[in-house]
């Protein structure tokens, strides 16, 4: 299954949307979302993503450089 999310980080008041298959998002996807969150190398602003955790949804980093979804709480 197909999904259109969008990850922000607040920090540097950016957005990216990807489509995650199956609840994961590739290497490729990950890189992508970094770049156009972040894109400055030793920022620590983020995620791996370069996401912040004020969105609908967070990351679980996998080995391979991909990540899974995880749903963050509405609290």
């Amino acid at each position: 299954m197909k999904t259109k999310i969008t990850l922000s980080n607040s920090f540097h008041n950016t957005e990216v949307t990807l489509i995650a298959k199956g609840g994961y998002l590739s290497r490729g996807q990950v890189r992508r979302a970094r770049k156009a969150l972040c894109g400055i190398g030793e920022c620590c602003c983020g995620g791996s993503a370069g996401q912040r955790p004020d969105g609908q949804y967070g990351l679980e980093e996998r080995q391979d450089g991909g990540a899974y979804l995880t749903e963050l709480s509405s609290n």
